[in-house]
């Protein structure tokens, strides 16, 4: 598959698709073929953010990538753009095969679901979303099993402290 009606002035209703190799940023961030996507309906831990879990000092932003990267990192995937972010970004509903990533992500306890800034047109099944947080959050899975400051929380916490 190939990039699809995807250019700077893409809006939200622009039906297209961005398919290739997957290389992981972060735990909400992909790059696929030099383009930055951000994974669309999830919040992520940072790289650099920690947490505690079980006494000791817990690494949620670098666990969250290792998750991340043996799903998809060198693999073929495609996503749906949906949106730009405020960095830009192109915003996608992306998967691998027939798996939902972001939804994997939330499954797994390592990122938290983030609805609020779709677009009123995304594709995202919000239920199915909230169903697999709520299970995370019940087994106490990743982000859950841990103290932890919320991602969105600590970014703005962590920009407030900048010089």
């Amino acid at each position: 598959m190939v990039c699809i009606g995807v250019g700077v002035g893409a809006s939200a209703a622009d039906p297209a698709t961005w398919s290739g190799t997957a290389r992981v940023i972060d735990g909400d961030t992909i790059s696929v073929r030099q383009q930055r996507i951000r994974i669309a309906a999830i919040d992520a831990c940072e790289l650099g953010q920690t947490g505690f879990r079980n006494g000791k000092v817990w690494q949620c932003g670098i666990e969250g990538r290792a998750f991340l990267r043996r799903m998809i990192d060198g693999e073929h995937i495609s996503c749906r753009i949906i949106d730009r972010d405020q960095y830009r970004r192109l915003v996608g509903h992306c998967f691998y095969r027939e798996t939902d990533v972001g939804l994997a992500m939330v499954r797994a306890g390592l990122a938290e679901s983030m609805l609020r800034y779709l677009p009123s047109s995304h594709p995202i099944n919000l239920v199915e979303y909230g169903e697999a947080e709520n299970s995370a959050r019940d087994r106490r899975l990743g982000l859950w099993s841990a103290e932890i400051e919320s991602p969105h929380l600590y970014r703005r916490a962590k920009k407030s402290r900048a010089p």
